[in-house]
């Protein structure tokens, strides 16, 4: 019995002694200051919208965000498509944990490539920003209907009275480029985490989703549009919608409710024109 007990204290001894240690880590590092970095951002000479990054600071990684994209290159050439002053965040990487810092530039001339397609005018008027309220011209404003079948409110239809009495018929929105896709939201009450003024952005796509029904997608972070939300799921706030139609004078919108992807299972309609 003596002979196994020795055993036991020998092998748990030697358990002990195996977790110590090997060898003494050595800490990750300082963190390097903004100060201290070096980089560039340079416009070109010629066309100015041409903006060329260049990071020479020693085990140093940083993350570029120029309003229209981020890019995780050290070296990079990106476009800044409309004129601006803009601000170029930079999240550096450094031995002893991530530091921030800014850079100014300005911009003034548009990228030729950029926002060819007509629908970026009507929606935002570019740098200058356009208004959307709701469009009074039509008899229902908001409401549901028919997931890829109604083009419109079309069962539960509210017009712009029935929105008056959900304290949202004042609310509007503003569609702008000015230094990246901007979105501006302006609600009396609801959603509740977006009442009073709210700046987020945007992203828009025309290619369509279901082909007859759709037209392309607008997506919002850190805002959504005015009565944003899904009544039937708490007021759950919506930021993903189809967009059924743009034009200079009407913005459409749908969105189905959360986990309905059959045809004529409930979706809501938002109908908005350019504030007079």
């Amino acid at each position: 019995m003596k002979r196994k007990i020795f055993y036991l204290v020998a092998g748990t001894a030697l358990l002990i002694a195996s977790c110590e240690p090997i060898e003494k880590r050595q800490d990750a590092g300082p963190i390097v200051p903004a100060e201290d970095f070096v980089f560039t951002i340079t416009n070109d000479a010629a066309n100015d919208y041409i903006l060329y990054l260049d990071n020479k600071t020693p085990e140093v990684m940083f993350s570029w965000d120029y309003a229209w994209g981020v890019t995780r290159k050290q070296q990079d050439t990106v476009r800044m498509l409309v004129p601006g002053n803009y601000t170029i965040k930079i999240t550096a990487l450094t031995a002893g944990g991530i530091v921030t810092t800014t850079k100014n530039v300005t911009v003034t001339k548009s990228d030729p490539n950029a926002f060819q397609e007509p629908e970026w005018a009507y929606l935002t008027n570019f740098t200058a920003g356009k208004t959307w309220v709701w469009n009074d011209n039509l008899s229902g404003v908001w409401g549901n209907g028919g997931y890829k079948g109604c083009n419109a409110p079309c069962w539960w239809v509210v017009n712009k009275a029935g929105v008056d009495g959900q304290g949202a018929g004042s609310d509007e929105m503003i569609f702008d480029l000015n230094g990246g896709m901007n979105l501006t939201l302006k609600a009396a009450s609801r959603p509740a985490a977006y009442k009073g003024t709210t700046k987020g952005t945007f992203t828009l796509s025309f290619t369509p989703t279901f082909a007859g029904w759709d037209v392309g997608t607008l997506k919002c972070t850190n805002v959504t549009i005015p009565l944003g939300v899904q009544v039937n799921f708490s007021d759950q706030i919506q930021y993903e919608y189809y967009v059924l139609k743009l034009d200079e004078d009407e913005l459409n919108l749908a969105a189905p409710e959360p986990g309905v992807t059959w045809d004529w299972g409930t979706a809501w309609f938002w109908m908005f024109k350019p504030k007079n």
